[in-house]
């Protein structure tokens, strides 16, 4: 199994999508509300390999909450999705905290290279998945 990464949000719906996605490519995606992360530190004993942060919230500021994320768990990394990549953005992002930017509407194997780039996951070859033996087909 890889790393658990977090994935923040405001939109369980748009980001549910996603998260399912990469769940379904391998990653350990668990999705959380912006706010929790602004109201609270349980974050920072957390066991994640990284985050997925999408920047344009409605009811949040994401640059707030990519502040709270780097005070909280600042060695975990943290890549961004936007779908205002103005250069100007992305320097700002990468100064407060981020360690990587994807546009969006979101490039899947863009997103799933950055994150095994920056987060502390393994590609799972046939010689190291799980075992299925035994198992009834579906």
């Amino acid at each position: 199994m890889r790393g658990l990464i977090l994935m923040i949000g405001d939109d369980f719906e748009e980001q549910g999508m996603l998260r399912a996605r990469l769940n379904s490519i391998g990653f350990n995606v668990i999705w959380v509300h912006a706010a929790t992360i602004l109201g609270n530190q349980w974050v920072k004993t957390s066991q994640f390999e990284g985050i997925i942060l999408n920047f344009d919230m409605q009811h949040h500021n994401g640059m707030a909450v990519l502040e709270s994320l780097h005070k909280l768990s600042g060695e975990t990394p943290v890549i961004v999705m936007s779908c205002l990549s103005t250069h100007e953005r992305l320097e700002e992002t990468l100064r407060k905290g981020a360690r990587d930017y994807v546009s969006l509407p979101e490039d899947i194997d863009l997103l799933r290279e950055k994150c095994l780039r920056h987060f502390q996951v393994r590609e799972e070859t046939p010689h190291h998945r799980p075992s299925h033996q035994g198992r009834a087909q579906q």
